[in-house]
């Protein structure tokens, strides 16, 4: 749908019933897809570059795709995502990059799901959310580290992670092992000077190589990380939940 070299050739998409259809490998140039469903159907390896998609349901479609954002504006053009329903669709190693979600829903998308240097505004997330990255730390795209506001209150984290963002108009699930450091950059520079203040045993060193390689990353200074504990459960060094927290948040 449209083209690649012709930012005016645009086409659109509206009142569509495509519930259950084979729409796989689409690519959506400039173009406008509006009041459709796509429930149940084969949407996968999208790619979308400055199009607008609204008013839509893709609940229980399968949508594996890396291509949802389009990476940034394509002809001073941004992707957005605006009141889309994503009720169970299967979006496992998919991501939006540079994009804009808008009223969207999530449900139990799947596993590692990546949302990158986006403008998420009221945005709902429900159920179990595995190895989820939201990541506002302008990688790949300039984002405003307030341009987030969504509701994770009826949403499981399951290894998943903010960072990036400020957090203050983001309702977080109530679980007991996660964690929230606001003014991340600042807080994690002061714990690897604590855990590096003696010699660090194998827990301390790996929490000071954790931590330092978030801080790799370039983000705003007033920007907040959340993250749940628990994802670090599976790793193969003893204590380093305890160490990190200790270290994170001295009592």
């Amino acid at each position: 749908m449209g083209s690649q070299d012709d930012p005016a050739a645009g086409a659109c998409w509206e009142g569509l019933d495509l519930r259950g259809a084979d729409v796989d490998e689409l690519r959506l140039f400039g173009s406008v897809i509006r009041d459709c469903l796509f429930d149940r159907a084969g949407c996968v390896g999208w790619r979308v570059w400055g199009s607008t998609i609204e008013d839509c349901s893709f609940d229980g479609a399968r949508m594996t795709s890396r291509g949802l954002g389009g990476g940034g504006p394509w002809n001073d053009r941004s992707t957005v995502w605006r009141r889309v329903s994503f009720a169970r669709t299967v979006l496992r190693e998919s991501s939006f990059v540079g994009c804009v979600l808008e009223e969207c829903a999530f449900e139990a998308p799947g596993r590692r799901l990546v949302i990158q240097d986006c403008d998420v505004d009221r945005v709902i997330f429900r159920g179990p959310l595995p190895s989820l990255i939201v990541t506002g730390q302008g990688a790949r795209a300039e984002v405003s580290p307030h341009a987030f506001e969504a509701d994770f209150s009826q949403a499981v984290f399951d290894d998943t992670s903010l960072i990036g963002y400020v957090l203050d108009r983001t309702l977080l699930p109530k679980q007991e092992d996660l964690r929230v450091v606001h003014r991340y950059r600042s807080v994690l520079g002061a714990a690897i000077d604590r855990l590096q203040a003696g010699d660090p045993d194998q827990a301390g060193q790996a929490a000071v190589d954790l931590l330092a390689g978030v801080l790799q990353a370039h983000a705003s200074e007033e920007s907040d990380w959340a993250f749940d504990l628990g994802g670090l459960g599976s790793t193969a060094v003893p204590g380093l939940r305890e160490r990190l927290d200790d270290a994170l948040f001295p009592r």
